[in-house]
């Protein structure tokens, strides 16, 4: 039976909100939901979880024009529709995960990183173009602030918005580091609308991003002068001869600002590298000192120039500076003996202790795609099967394709590759990164909840230290009322239990009333 005292108004807008949930729950519903579900695998489920923002947009324009074309914008079903993208968003609808709007605001940050990294979404179609291909400023400015307004009212929907944070950082980090971000203008003109949105506090490591970028930019033109001048090698007469010269470019970062990176310790760098990077280090001390540099060689590129026997003039190899350091173990012979180089004994040259980017760097070199393949690998499983004297099949059997193993084993051995060749004269050889795994995406979920766990108990201590006394009633909802992310009642009954056990705070008279300890 319908409530008493509703009107067929009320009816038809209750109606309106379930079919928005129903249709909502279709759209956010994850490939497979439940608990311990894992991250999506496969191009189907990838493509589908592309299609979850776009598809989300779309559904809150039909939401949008249902309300104002049946029923004349009325107010009460624009707080329906709001309520409806609320309950969408946040995973509140049969089928979802109700997590909070965690997996939303994951996926939203990955859409807004997939658009300001792709040139032809900054317009709307190739009409933009005119005469000579060049694109209209105004309209591709038209089309960047359309796409902002319209991934904001999505996002004001969100309640993980420290989610969103952590992965929309993450990403924004990457663009600035690799120079992959269509705009510098779009980028600045988004994040202040997050300010606008959330406050200063919420994009304070964003903009101290940017603020690294331009300061960097103005250290390297300083160093540049600083570096034309003639430096005499130290402890030298003259006569020995000096490491060819280095073309150097530096970006100095703030550690608070960035994510962090692995670091290679005991990596060996060649002597030219050492140099400019041993002169940047006495220019950056004189001008600022009492700060430290700690070297980020994960991030580093270089441009290597290679000989090959078979092309008529040198390539110009753009890699990373771990890949750098694999092909310099080539640069002269391949081993002692002829035989190649395992990966342990590339491990030793190069002072690259992480078995996983030294496995990832040397596949990229060797076994990555036609035109980039300048090392050749030995496989030491089929050179056991020749080895092994079993009888070759009958010369009128097919002959089977014999399947290449990707993975580099122990025993497997690397060589230059003598008979490469290209028509490129600078190739761009992209090391094979580590896909978003379950465990990587955990990884930043996880950072997120230890960072919420501390929320609550400031949150707990500031309201404590102000009412000295307080009723547990009325903490709880004093402590949800100031946080800014979904949070359990037993999350928070978990952090009261820490700080009574940190001693805080004390119980008094039995559980129901809470005493703060200076």
């Amino acid at each position: 039976a319908d409530p008493p005292g509703e009107t067929a108004l009320d009816l038809l807008r209750r109606a309106f909100g379930d079919y928005g949930r129903l249709r909502g729950s279709e759209v956010v519903s994850p490939p497979s939901s439940g608990p311990g579900a894992s991250a999506p695998s496969g191009p189907g489920a990838r493509d589908a979880e592309r299609r979850v923002v776009p598809d989300l947009l779309s559904f809150r324009t039909h939401l949008r024009r249902v309300h104002a074309e049946a029923f004349r914008s009325d107010d009460a079903f624009a707080s329906t529709v709001r309520s409806v993208l609320d309950d969408v968003v946040n995973g509140n609808v049969p089928g979802s995960d109700d997590d909070g709007g965690r997996r939303t605001a994951e996926l939203l940050a990955k859409h807004i990183d997939a658009r300001f990294k792709d040139a032809r979404a900054a317009v709307t179609s190739s009409s933009s173009a005119g005469p000579g291909g060049l694109v209209d400023a105004a309209i591709a400015g038209d089309a960047a602030e359309s796409f902002q307004a319209e991934v904001m009212c999505l996002f004001r929907h969100v309640n993980s918005k420290d989610v969103f944070e952590a992965f929309y950082k993450r990403d924004l980090a990457k663009r600035l580091l690799t120079g992959r971000s269509v705009s510098y203008d779009m980028e600045r003109s988004f994040l202040s609308k997050l300010k606008a949105e959330c406050g200063a506090g919420y994009t304070s490591k964003m903009e101290g991003m940017f603020k690294d970028m331009d300061l960097s930019r103005e250290i390297i033109t300083n160093y540049a002068a600083y570096a034309s001048r003639p430096e005499p090698p130290a402890g030298s007469s003259g006569d020995s001869p000096s490491p060819k010269p280095v073309e150097f470019d530096v970006q100095v970062l703030t550690t608070g600002y960035w994510p962090a990176y692995p670091k290679y310790p005991n990596i060996v760098l060649p002597p030219g590298i050492v140099s400019v990077r041993s002169r940047f280090e006495r220019y950056y001390d004189s001008k600022y000192q009492g700060r430290r540099i700690a070297w980020q060689y994960s991030l580093g590129n270089c441009v290597v120039k290679a000989t090959f026997p078979r092309c008529a003039a040198p390539k110009e190899l753009l890699v990373n500076l771990p890949q750098s350091l694999v092909l310099l173990c080539f640069q002269n012979d391949d081993g002692e003996d002829g035989a190649g180089l395992t990966i342990d004994e590339i491990s030793k040259r190069t002072g690259i202790d992480d078995r996983g980017e030294l496995t990832r760097v040397l596949q990229s070199l060797s076994m990555g795609r036609e035109g980039t393949r300048v090392l050749r690998k030995i496989d030491h499983v089929q050179e056991a099967t020749a080895d092994s004297g079993k009888p070759a099949p009958p010369s009128d059997s097919p002959r089977k394709k014999q399947k290449v193993r990707r993975t580099v084993g122990p025993l497997d051995r690397f060589r230059f590759n003598a008979s490469f060749t290209s028509n490129q004269r600078r190739i761009r050889i992209t090391n094979i990164t580590m896909k978003e795994t379950t465990e990587e995406r955990k990884k930043t979920h996880d950072s997120v909840s230890k960072d919420r766990l501390y929320f609550i108990d400031a949150a707990v201590v500031r309201i404590m230290k102000a009412r000295k006394t307080v009723d547990h009633r009325d903490l709880m909802g004093e402590v949800l009322a100031q946080l800014k992310f979904p949070a359990s009642s037993s999350d928070i009954k978990k952090r009261i239990e820490s700080l009574i056990e940190r001693e805080y705070m004390e119980r008094v008279d039995g559980v129901s009333r809470y005493k703060y300890l200076a």
